[in-house]
C-alpha cells in the first residue's frame, strides 16, 4: 500500500516538475520525458492531489478587493487584488497588503465607444515578493493599452489567428490550411474564403486530402471532376475545383498538365432577367411581405440593387442617420472601393426591426438566405431564380422603365458603364429594332402634332387676313402669315 502510494505521489510530483519546466522554458511539449510524465499521470487516475507546488494555490475561490495606496495616491484606480476571504487585505494604515505568494491583480476599465459604455477586465500575475506599489506601477502602462483598445475596437477580445507551423511537404489538407491563411493575410474577401473552404471540403479533401502535393496526379483530379459531373454539379462549381487546386499545388511545387484533364465548358455570359412586369410585381410583393424578420430586412436592401455579401456584412457603424446614408466598405465590395448610398425610409425600418445594436446588422448567413428566397419564390410558383437574380431584376426593370444606363450603373456600383451594358443591355438585332421603333414612334407623333397645329393655325390666320384685306393676293397673305409667326423677317 505504502509503495503504491509513494509511486503515485512521485508521479504527481514529476508532473508538477514538468509543468514548472514548461513554464520557465527549460522543456518543450514534444520532449520524450514530458510525454512519459503525462502518460504516467493519466495512468494513475488519482482523485486528489496530495502535493501542491508553491506556485499553484489549491484554493481558487478568490475575490477582488480594491487596492488602496497611500492617502491621495490614485494610481490604483480600477485595480483589484484577488485574495481568499481569510487572507489579510489591508495593513493597519489602510494600505493594501500583498500576500506572501504569487498573486494576481485584476484591472477594470470603462470607456465610451460609438456612444455606448464599454467595459473590459484583465488579470495580471505578479511574482511573489513584489510590493503593491511596484505591482501597480508595472500595470499602469498595460491599463493604458486596455483603454486604447476599448476606444478603438469596443472590446478587449483578441482575434484568434491560427498559426500553421512550418512543415516540409505536408499533406494536401495541411497545405490548404496554409494557403487559406495566406489568402486571409492578403485581404481576400470573407465570402471568397468561405466558398474556397466549402468547395475544398466537399470535393477535394474527401478524395485526396491525405495525399502529399507531390503525389497528386492528373488522374486524381480527373476522378474528382468526373464525380462532380456525375453528381450533376453545375459547370461553374466544377470549374471552382480547378481555381482552388491549381494555385494550391503550384505553391507546393507540383505542376499538373491541365490539358490532360477534361474540364466542362463554363458559360461566360451573364444571367438575363426577362420576366414580364406582372411577374416582377409578384416577386417584389412576395419579398417585401416575407414574414421572417432578418430575411425580410435583407430582401429590402437587395431590392435596391445591392449584392448579397454587401448586405450580410453591413454593420451599424456604417449607417449615418444624420446624413441619411450607408456605406459599403471596400473589403466587402466587389470593386475594392467604398460606396455610399441613400438610406430610404424602408431601409431604416428594416434596420430598426433587427435585434442588433452594433456590429453586423443582419445576423444571418448566405445559405440561410438562399433557403428563405426559395421559400418566397415557391409561394408564387417560381423555381428558376437564384438570390443574385434580384439584382438583375432590379437593374433590368429600371432600364426597361426608361432609366438611364449611367444611373443604373451607379446604382449597381459598377466602375465602368460598359460592365452594366454587357450585363443588362440587349445587344445586336433586338437592341437595334427597339431603337428604330422608338425613333419612328417619336418622329410620327411629332409630325402629327406639327401638321395639325399648322393646318388649324394657317386656316384661321388666312381667313382673318382675307377678311381684313379682301383685295390682297394669296401669295401676299401667305407671306404676311410667315412674318407674323417669325419665320421671315425683312
Amino acid at each position: 500500500m505504502g509503495t503504491s502510494e509513494d509511486k503515485r505521489l512521485d508521479t504527481v510530483q514529476t508532473g508538477f516538475n514538468v509543468i514548472d519546466a514548461l513554464t520557465d522554458g527549460s522543456a518543450k511539449a514534444n520532449d520524450a520525458s514530458v510525454k512519459e510524465a503525462i502518460v504516467a499521470i493519466k495512468e494513475q487516475n488519482y482523485k486528489q492531489r496530495k502535493i501542491v507546488p508553491s506556485k499553484i494555490n489549491s484554493n481558487s475561490k478568490t475575490k477582488p478587493y480594491k487596492i488602496k495606496l497611500a492617502a491621495g495616491d490614485k494610481r490604483s484606480q480600477g485595480m483589484y487584488l484577488l485574495l481568499e476571504p481569510k487572507e489579510v487585505k489591508y495593513t493597519s494604515k489602510g494600505i493594501t497588503a500583498p500576500p506572501n505568494r504569487t498573486y494576481q491583480i485584476q484591472v477594470a476599465v470603462e470607456v465610451m465607444y460609438n456612444n455606448k459604455r464599454c467595459r473590459g477586465k484583465r488579470t495580471f500575475n505578479i511574482p511573489k515578493g513584489t510590493s503593491i506599489t511596484k505591482a501597480v506601477e508595472s500595470i499602469i502602462p498595460k491599463k493604458s493599452n486596455m483603454i486604447e483598445a476599448l476606444k478603438t475596437k469596443g472590446t478587449l477580445k483578441i482575434e484568434k489567428i491560427t498559426k500553421v507551423e512550418s512543415k516540409p511537404d505536408g499533406d494536401l489538407d495541411y497545405c490548404f490550411e496554409k494557403y487559406i491563411n495566406k489568402l486571409k493575410a492578403q485581404g481576400r474577401k470573407p465570402n471568397t474564403l468561405r466558398v474556397y473552404g466549402l468547395n475544398y471540403r466537399n470535393y477535394i479533401s474527401i478524395a485526396i486530402g491525405s495525399k502529399k502535393p507531390s503525389e497528386v496526379t492528373e488522374d486524381d483530379v480527373q476522378a474528382i471532376i468526373t464525380d462532380a459531373k456525375n453528381a450533376a454539379k453545375a459547370n461553374n462549381t466544377i470549374a471552382g475545383i480547378k481555381r482552388i487546386l491549381k494555385p494550391l499545388l503550384e505553391q507546393n511545387d507540383r505542376v499538373l498538365n491541365w490539358k490532360k484533364i477534361g474540364m466542362p465548358k463554363v458559360e461566360t455570359g451573364n444571367r438575363k432577367y426577362n420576366k414580364p412586369v406582372e411577374v416582377t410585381a409578384k416577386i417584389v410583393e412576395a419579398l417585401i411581405n416575407y414574414q421572417h424578420k432578418k430575411a425580410n430586412g435583407v430582401f429590402r436592401f437587395l431590392l435596391t440593387g445591392r449584392r448579397v455579401n454587401e448586405v450580410l456584412y453591413l454593420e451599424h457603424e456604417q449607417i449615418n442617420y444624420e446624413k441619411g446614408t450607408y456605406t459599403i466598405l471596400s473589403k466587402y465590395a466587389k470593386t475594392n472601393r467604398n460606396f455610399t448610398f441613400k438610406l430610404t425610409p424602408a431601409l431604416i425600418t428594416a434596420i430598426k426591426a433587427q435585434d442588433t445594436k452594433s456590429g453586423r446588422i443582419f445576423r444571418i448567413e448566405s445559405r440561410q438566405m438562399l433557403e428563405h428566397f426559395k421559400n418566397a419564390m415557391r409561394s408564387i410558383g417560381i423555381y428558376d431564380m437564384v438570390l443574385h437574380d434580384i439584382r438583375s431584376m432590379v437593374a433590368q426593370t429600371a432600364l426597361d422603365a426608361g432609366a438611364d444606363i449611367y444611373e443604373v450603373s451607379k446604382m449597381l456600383s459598377h466602375q465602368k458603364v460598359s460592365t452594366t451594358e454587357a450585363s443588362y443591355a440587349e445587344g445586336g438585332a433586338n437592341q437595334a429594332i427597339k431603337a428604330q421603333q422608338k425613333f419612328e414612334q417619336t418622329l410620327l407623333i411629332q409630325d402629327d402634332i406639327i401638321d395639325l397645329d399648322v393646318l388649324e393655325q394657317t386656316k384661321d390666320n388666312t381667313t382673318r387676313l382675307k377678311e381684313m384685306y379682301p383685295k390682297a393676293s394669296n401669295e401676299v397673305i401667305a407671306y404676311a402669315i410667315d412674318v407674323l409667326e417669325g419665320r421671315k423677317l425683312k
